[in-house]
């Protein structure tokens, strides 16, 4: 079979032969008479842009060669039926190309060249919509192998293709209950029952109602019913069985479907991972097959951020909050620290360039006498305490630094003891804690050994002993 490709540009009537860059040919295409052959018309409009699909939206094609225009005479070759469309192309299938009419023109010649018209009709229409008119060249044949005895092509008031088009329109139908009064029948409604008439007509062309034809209304039947019954499962390899338990008005129905086959089981691989450009799509394909797939993909690479900036960060160390004796060195004497960010490099920053800056401390101060001690009761308090004298209490060294003070073993009742406060039950003194815990260290707090101390007059009560 032979199929022969056209590109067509469609701009008017006239058709004019192009290629696929829409550039004019003056070549025509043949086709071999007696030969069967598929005629393929690519249309394009006058920029060689595909024509769209509402262009060539019709009900029915028809297709003519003719080598004169003479309409009266019978064309060479004639296609009514068959005639699809896919797209922007046109396929008309050429069966029959061995016509007595089309014999006759050839004669004994090589080949001559015809004109072709393709027309298209619209829904109830008779006159085309659409009309494009071109030329084909057909060779001739030097024997009649194969083609049989040519028929000729008939031809009538209206072609195939018309009457296609007509019934494509569908019928307007209008009924009527005493064949005088009539009124459109809805073919989403039930016919009522009044109704004894219809008469017909072109839904599109319209024109004159048919004769009125009675309309015979048989009884009403009996609504039926459809109910599922069981639903069993059958052998692998058996044929489905439906079977209806019920009966013909009220069906029930039993299905009994066979198992499928156990399949293998699918596997997913990652075949290769391609970094694409950033103006391409995404892409995943499959390598592999449906049950061991094997995906590949391209990932689009992302856009080019902004480029960015250099940033330089210093630091410096100082006295005080204020600068004092700036420095790019740490030292134990420079407990404040301060930095700046540059977006260029300083060979030897000085302190101008941290004048902006915040000095924080980041150092704690050296041999820090913290506060004065109050002790109180219930009943007194002193403040600015500078010497605690542990009454009726016996002291004795724990861990290095470190003294335990007992009352009770001293003979404070119970009653006097709930009045106090014990001071951890094992505190340690060191120079942090106001002085620390032995007779040389700086003022604060001193603890005396009872068996230096002579007796004393009475001394208050404390219950509270804060400020370590």
């Amino acid at each position: 079979m032979q199929t022969i490709t056209m590109y067509l540009r469609a701009a008017s009537v006239k058709g004019t032969l192009v290629d696929e860059w829409n550039q004019a040919v003056n070549s025509l295409p043949a086709l071999t008479r007696g030969l069967r052959a598929e005629l393929v018309l690519k249309l394009v409009d006058a920029n060689g842009e595909p024509l769209p699909d509402e262009a060539l939206s019709y009900a029915s094609w028809d297709f003519a060669v003719a080598d004169d225009w003479d309409t009266s005479t019978k064309p060479q070759l004639r296609v009514t039926e068959g005639i699809t469309v896919s797209g922007n192309e046109v396929h008309i299938p050429l069966t029959e190309t061995n016509t007595e009419e089309l014999i006759a023109a050839l004669g004994t010649s090589e080949s001559a060249t015809f004109g072709c018209e393709l027309a298209g009709f619209e829904t109830g229409e008779t006159s085309p919509g659409f009309l494009l008119q071109f030329d084909i060249s057909i060779r001739n044949r030097r024997a009649d192998a194969g083609t049989g005895t040519p028929e000729p092509v008939d031809d009538g008031t209206y072609s195939a293709a018309q009457i296609r088009a007509l019934f494509a329109a569908h019928l307007a139908v209008q009924l009527s209950d005493d064949g005088s009064t009539w009124y459109d029948a809805d073919p989403e409604d039930e016919t009522p029952d009044t109704a004894r008439w219809y008469r017909f007509r072109n839904a599109a062309v319209g024109l004159e109602w048919s004769d009125p034809l009675p309309l015979l209304v048989g009884p009403r039947g009996l609504r039926s019913t459809i109910e599922v019954g069981e639903v069993r499962s059958g052998n692998p390899g058996t044929q489905p069985v439906i079977e209806n338990v019920g009966d013909e008005h009220d069906a029930v129905f039993d299905f009994t479907i066979p198992q499928g086959q156990r399949g293998a089981a699918a596997t997913i691989r990652v075949g290769t991972t391609e970094m694409v450009g950033t103006d391409e799509e995404p892409e995943v394909t499959n390598s592999g097959t449906s049950s061991d797939a094997v995906f590949n993909f391209k990932i689009p690479r992302g856009p080019t951020g902004a480029t960015g900036h250099e940033s330089y960060l210093y630091v410096a160390y100082a006295e005080n909050s204020a600068g004092r004796g700036f420095s790019l060195l740490p030292a134990a004497s420079r407990k404040y620290r301060a930095e700046i960010q540059s977006a260029s490099p300083i060979e030897s920053p000085t302190f101008s360039d941290f004048s902006g800056a915040t000095w924080v401390k980041y150092l704690g101060d050296d041999e820090t006498v913290y506060g004065d001690i109050l002790v109180a009761d219930a009943d007194t308090s002193v403040a600015q305490v500078t010497r605690i004298v542990f009454e009726n209490a016996t002291v004795r060294r724990g861990i290095e630094g470190e003294v335990i003070v007992n009352f009770k073993e001293a003979g404070v009742t119970v009653d006097e003891m709930n009045r106090y406060a014990t001071i951890n039950g094992r505190t340690l003194l060191s120079s942090w804690t106001n002085g620390g815990g032995s007779p040389a260290a700086i003022p604060g707090l001193v603890v005396c050994i009872p068996a230096d101390i002579p007796e004393l007059v009475p001394f208050p009560e404390y219950s509270a002993f804060t400020g370590i």
